[in-house]
């Protein structure tokens, strides 16, 4: 089998991703477990601090990694990498994938910060429930169902992308 030269830095996975999309891959699968842990702490535990801190890490985590793969995107590119061997364009599975993820990525994108600033602006220092916790917790519930379906998506489109044979 021929090796294929693409742009950027390879992934460390093994497959044809760039490491800024398997560092990215990674991420997404880790916080679902780490979100449904912060949800569990707040919900049954009543670990108001912990939830707080956790999801400003995550929140923050998320933007430097979605950062670090935009730039690495829009310096290399990824169609290159999807299409494999073949060249060409990726096939129209791997855009239809990528087209569903990025419904849920956008509006995760704008959900979280809007959840997590109005939450840092109405809760009290220390996190204790108050006036704001029925909106908190309606909205955070849509976020955190949107980051668990943007998470499946983005790891499907991956796999699709980077790992299926081309």
């Amino acid at each position: 089998m021929q090796s294929v030269d693409y742009p950027g830095l390879d992934g460390f996975l093994g497959t044809r991703a760039s490491v800024s999309l398997d560092l990215l891959f990674l991420g997404m699968i880790a916080i679902v477990p780490v979100l449904a842990w912060s949800i569990y702490q707040v919900k049954y535990r009543r670990r108001y601090e912990l939830h707080k801190r956790v999801q400003v890490a995550l929140g923050l985590l998320l933007l430097v990694a979605v950062v670090v793969f935009e730039v690495d995107i829009r310096l290399h590119g990824w169609r290159e990498r999807a299409a494999g061997q073949l060249g060409g364009d990726p096939p129209q599975i791997v855009w239809n994938a990528l087209y569903i993820h990025l419904v849920f990525a956008v509006v995760a994108t704008f959900l979280w910060p809007v959840v997590i600033v109005r939450a840092l602006r109405n809760f009290p220092v220390p996190c204790a429930p108050n006036q704001h916790s029925r909106f908190h917790i309606f909205w955070a519930r849509i976020a955190a169902i949107d980051m668990m379906i943007t998470a499946v998506t983005g790891c499907t489109f991956y796999w699709l992308a980077f790992v299926s044979p081309r």
